[in-house]
C-alpha cells in the first residue's frame, strides 16, 4: 500500500462514524473505488486493530501528546528541528486543522513564538524551551500545557502549567496558571480540562501524594479563582507515576498514562470509570493491542469519542522514534467488558 492509500485508510477510520463527513466515503482505501461506493462498503477497519496516523502528522522525529477540539482541530508534539522555534529547541506545540473538503487533517503548523518558547540557558539552564502536552478545549478556543519557560534552578522548578487563549483569530500570550496548580516543587505538567468544564486536572509531584508524579484536580470557583488541588486518589494513582489524565466525550470514562505495576511495558495506558466527583473505579490496563514492551503513553479520544490514539516508540512501523496510533474504540470498548466495566 502506498503512502498516500495508508493516509487515506487513516483518514477514514478517524472520520466515519466521527465527524459524519460524506467526503470520507469519496477516499481511496487499498485501491480505486467508485465516489458513489456508499461508506458502508468500507472494510471493517476494527479487525485492522493499531495503526500509525502516518503523514503529515508523524514525521522522522518524535511526535506525540496530542489532544482534539470537538471540530477536529488537533494540536500535538512535535521534536521536529526544521520547523523549531528557535535550533536546538526539543519539542514545540504544533496544531492541524481539519479539512472537511479533504476528509484529513492539514499539515501541522507550528504555533510559533510567543505561544512556543525558545530557549533561554543564558537565564537559567533549566530553561531548554521545552514546550508540549497541549490540551485544547472542546470548542477549541483555549489549550494549556506544559513549559519550561520559567524554570528556575533555585528553588528547583522544572515545569510549570501555562494557558493561551485564542481571541480574534489569534492565540495570546501564554499565561502561568498560579499556585495552586503551578508549583515550585511539583513540576505540574499534562493538564486537562474534565467535561465539566472547570475541573482542571493535571500531574503533580507534590507532597500528599501515593507515587512519583500523581493526578491531582483544582475547580475553578465562580470568581474565577482555583480551589486547592485534590489528589485523585488511589484507583488512580499509584506508587509509581500518573500523568497525561483525559476524560471521553460523555465523562464515563478517564484515560490516563501510567508506571504502576501490572503492566506490559515501562508505562501502560489505563482506564477508570468516572463515577462522581472525584470518584473513580479500578484502574484497568488496556491490554496487549494497544500496551507493548516499550512506552505507551498520552492517550486522546478522538472526536466524537470513535477513536483513542496515543504515541508510542515501540512498533515496527514508526516512522520516527516516537509516531502516533490509534485504534477504534470497539476495540478498548471489549477490553473494557472482559474486564466486567462495561
Amino acid at each position: 500500500m502506498s503512502r498516500q492509500q495508508t493516509s487515506a485508510v487513516v483518514s477514514i477510520v478517524l472520520v466515519v462514524g466521527l465527524l459524519g463527513l460524506v467526503a470520507a466515503a469519496m477516499l481511496t482505501l487499498g485501491g480505486p473505488r467508485l465516489m458513489s461506493e456508499p461508506v458502508s462498503a468500507v472494510p471493517d477497519w476494527s479487525a485492522q486493530a493499531v495503526l500509525n496516523m502516518g503523514a503529515p502528522i508523524n514525521t522522522a522525529w518524535d511526535e506525540g501528546e496530542l489532544s482534539f477540539a470537538d471540530d477536529g482541530t488537533m494540536v500535538l508534539t512535535s521534536a521536529r528541528q526544521d520547523l523549531a522555534v528557535a535550533p536546538g529547541d526539543p519539542k514545540d506545540l504544533y496544531i492541524a486543522t481539519f479539512n472537511a473538503s479533504t476528509g484529513t487533517w492539514n499539515t501541522p503548523v507550528n504555533m510559533g513564538l510567543p505561544v512556543n518558547a525558545a530557549p533561554a540557558t543564558d537565564v537559567d539552564p533549566l530553561r531548554k524551551g521545552d514546550d508540549r502536552e497541549p490540551w485544547i478545549t472542546p470548542d477549541g478556543n483555549t489549550i494549556y500545557f506544559k513549559s519550561d519557560r520559567l524554570a528556575t534552578s533555585s528553588p528547583m522548578n522544572i515545569n510549570d502549567i501555562f494557558v493561551t487563549r485564542k481571541v480574534n483569530g489569534q492565540w495570546t500570550t501564554p499565561e502561568l496558571m498560579p499556585a495552586p496548580i503551578s508549583t515550585d516543587a511539583g513540576n505540574e505538567h499534562c493538564p486537562m480540562l474534565l467535561r465539566d468544564g472547570r475541573t482542571l486536572c493535571f500531574a503533580s509531584q507534590r507532597e500528599g501524594g501515593f507515587g512519583s508524579f500523581d493526578i491531582w484536580c483544582s475547580e475553578q470557583q465562580a470568581d474565577g479563582r482555583w480551589s486547592e488541588a485534590v489528589n485523585a486518589g488511589p484507583q488512580i494513582n499509584s506508587a509509581g507515576s500518573e500523568f497525561h489524565f483525559m476524560e471521553d466525550p460523555a465523562g464515563r470514562w478517564v484515560y490516563y498514562s501510567s508506571s504502576r505495576p501490572g503492566g506490559k511495558g515501562g508505562v501502560d495506558i489505563w482506564a477508570s470509570r468516572h463515577l462522581g466527583r472525584n470518584t473513580w473505579g479500578p484502574a484497568v490496563n488496556l491490554g496487549p493491542l494497544v500496551n507493548t514492551v516499550g512506552a505507551d503513553m498520552c492517550p486522546a479520544v478522538g472526536p466524537g469519542g470513535k477513536t483513542l490514539t496515543w504515541f508510542g516508540g515501540a512498533r515496527k512501523d514508526s516512522l520516527g522514534a516516537s509516531d502516533i496510533y490509534f485504534t477504534s474504540q470497539r476495540n478498548i470498548d471489549r477490553v473494557l467488558s472482559a474486564n466486567g466495566t462495561p
